[in-house]
């Protein structure tokens, strides 16, 4: 059976706004492609029209304005299943995009996507023949354009490795294709929440950066600019965004900074592994709402299972449905459980899942290199259990298929 053209409106203005990169997308095979040469809030009575005869509707969103929004209600209030696609500048505030998501719009794009990738873009949309599966298969086809994942890494105790678990699998989930290679298949942003006692900076040699207490102190939301400058990148091609070394009050951030935050690094991350600090305050509950899989570093002793169990308790009454898993640190896995392995397992009600073994040789060469394990202990015990730890970790949120959600304000 031939497949069915996928017909998509583009609303391409033509006063130096329109989209480069949707440039000859009617010659692209499997589209049908409407043009319109108007903005957005100028399809007027249009626009439900547009909506109920068409798969996709591709518009440029410069400044946002209550027209544009009034449009965009009134399209997906009344539109029959149409997909709204903005293309967007990579530097448009936060508070725009919000808004956009708020009215009905189910993707914002970067304008610097390329033809090739827009037109890819476009036609996995085809393949789904319901509307249900329209509105969310696209992310899951191309992962350099899908909303990042967050796994967050808590610990039992102070003193339990959760630092070097995050340093570590960050630089994992990177999937380089060989030692020497400075190509990453993903995109991985490192961040340290722990904003009085971070050591990310510490173990992996950098600055420590002042965006959080610059936050916490003066109360701005932050947009994709600020960010954008203030993550340094490795040679490796990982992104961090460390603590601060200024002492900043510990509940002074506010939830929506997080949003931002969250928001915007998944805009350009395809994972954000975040070490969360050792305190519970309340800006940590829009992360933990987003959080697609949960570390809880500890080892078996008994004050750090019942403190597991503890914060265990806390998060999934926070998100009932969180994945979380154990991770047991300085422990090689042993043949065979002991009792009290087992009395853990049922006092967590999990499966002690992933073992790092004791390895102070390894550990303390990349401490004094600052650099990850795996670049300077690279045939240990240690980074072959933390290689594993990261694959897991991506076979878990592969499996699950669960769409990231969109932060709200």
């Amino acid at each position: 059976m031939k497949e069915q053209a996928i017909k998509i409106a583009l609303l391409a203005p033509q006063d130096g706004e329109a989209v480069a990169a949707a440039e000859g997308l009617e010659k692209r095979k499997g589209l049908r492609i409407t043009k319109r040469a108007e903005h957005l809030a100028k399809v007027n009575g249009n626009g439900v029209a547009l909506a109920k005869s068409h798969d996709i509707i591709v518009f440029h969103a410069g400044s946002v304005d209550d027209a544009d929004l009034k449009a965009i209600s009134g399209m997906k209030a009344e539109g029959k299943s149409a997909k709204l696609v903005a293309i967007a500048s990579e530097t448009m505030k936060v508070s725009d995009l919000f808004r956009l998501r708020n009215a009905g719009v189910t993707e914002v794009i970067p304008d610097s996507i390329t033809p090739d990738d827009l037109y890819e873009q476009l036609l996995s949309y085809a393949k789904s023949l319901s509307a249900e599966a329209r509105s969310g298969e696209a992310a899951q086809t191309h992962p350099h354009l899908r909303r990042g994942r967050i796994i967050a890494v808590t610990q039992s105790l102070g003193g339990i490795g959760s630092t070097t678990v995050a340093a570590n699998l960050a630089d994992q989930l990177q999937e380089r294709s060989s030692r020497f290679s400075r190509t990453e298949a993903n995109k991985v942003v490192l961040v340290d929440l722990d904003i009085q006692f971070g050591t990310i900076a510490a173990a992996l040699d950098l600055e420590a950066n002042e965006l959080l207490f610059d936050l916490a102190m003066n109360g701005d939301v932050p947009d994709a600019f600020v960010i954008e400058e203030a993550v340094h990148r490795m040679d490796s091609g990982l992104a961090v965004l460390a603590a601060p070394d200024q002492f900043a009050p510990l509940d002074a951030l506010k939830p929506e900074q997080l949003k931002a935050l969250i928001a915007n690094l998944r805009l350009r991350f395809d994972y954000i592994v975040v070490d969360l600090p050792r305190a519970l305050v309340d800006w940590l509950s829009p992360l933990v709402q987003e959080t697609d899989l949960m570390l809880m570093v500890t080892d078996t002793s008994v004050p750090s299972i019942r403190q597991a169990h503890r914060l265990i308790r806390f998060y999934t009454e926070e998100k009932n449905d969180l994945e979380v898993q154990i991770v047991v640190n300085r422990e090689a896995k042993p043949l065979f459980k002991r009792r009290h392995h087992k009395a853990a397992e049922k006092a967590l009600e999990r499966s002690l899942m992933h073992w790092l073994p004791e390895d102070p040789r390894a550990a303390g060469k990349a401490i004094d290199h600052g650099a990850p394990v795996s670049k300077v202990a690279r045939r240990s015990a240690l980074n072959k259990s933390i290689s594993r730890l990261g694959r897991s970790a991506r076979k878990t949120l592969e499996e699950t298929k669960k769409q990231p959600k969109v932060v709200k304000e």
